[in-house]
């Protein structure tokens, strides 16, 4: 009978050996964490992933325009957020709201080349002797709707330190002569962190070029794409095929409220 209790004593040791093993040779996947592309649900309609990431939220306060969000954790989910809510900073343009709007870009920005390169044109139209021809609904000239293109691509990140996102947005165009007209457009943005994300740089980067070798590609945009009769940014399954014909669509991520 002891011999019995020594063998069963001596079996149940080797189970307790062997289920050990396999723990540790098979270890449980970690949670993913919200950065993470196994995080992100199911395809959305135009077949990219999408993620828990919302437009027009993520700070904790504002800028002094009274509408920009500021005031992030410094993650890379939120360097995601920052670049879209700082997006309407670099394309919009209403002159009565311009000097509001350079005011605040310096706000949420780094003082650097990036700035003169990016304002340049609005100055240009803002001072103007007599108003340019081709404004629409109380003097916009471009209107960005960062919910209609929905995209963003964040092609590094190193949490608190460094962003580098690209985001893909809708925006209605003022043209001379004629009915403005919506587009779509790539906005990339380098963020520093300095106690907030902030802009240390900034492009409509051009095809065929890559932000000095920071990002894949220029991103998708209408340039090239006939949407002269679209009144308003509407995306849908041809524009989307037809604007990532010859760019990668790896990495690009939807925004949870993305219109669509």
């Amino acid at each position: 009978m002891r011999k019995h209790w020594k063998l069963l004593t001596a079996l149940g040791a080797v189970i307790l050996v062997i289920a050990v093993a396999v723990v540790l040779l098979n270890p449980p996947a970690p949670a993913a964490k919200p950065d993470d592309p196994g995080s992100l649900q199911a395809s959305g309609k135009f077949g990219f992933p999408v993620s828990g990431i919302r437009i027009g939220e993520g700070g904790t306060k504002t800028a002094s325009d009274g509408k920009t969000i500021t005031g992030y954790n410094g993650s890379c989910d939120s360097a995601a957020q920052a670049a879209a809510n700082y997006t309407h900073l670099i394309k919009d343009l209403k002159l009565d709201t311009w000097a509001q709007q350079k005011k605040t870009l310096t706000e949420v920005g780094k003082p650097g080349p990036w700035f003169e390169r990016i304002t340049s044109s609005n100055n240009v139209l803002a001072e103007a002797k007599s108003p340019v021809p081709g404004s629409f609904e109380g003097g916009w000239y471009s209107r960005t709707d960062v919910a209609a293109g929905g995209l963003y691509r964040v092609a590094s990140c190193d949490e608190k330190k460094k962003a580098v996102v690209q985001v893909f947005t809708g925006a209605v165009s003022a043209r001379v002569n004629k009915a403005a007209n919506g587009a779509f457009q790539t906005v990339t943005f380098e963020l520093v962190w300095d106690g907030d994300w902030k802009i240390s740089d900034a492009a409509i980067v051009q095809s065929g070029q890559d932000f000095e070798g920071r990002v894949k590609d220029s991103g998708p945009m209408s340039v090239g794409t006939n949407m002269e009769d679209e009144a308003t940014p509407v995306l849908r399954d041809d524009l989307v095929n037809a604007f990532f014909k010859d760019i990668s669509r790896e990495g690009w991520v939807e925004y949870a409220n993305a219109k669509r």
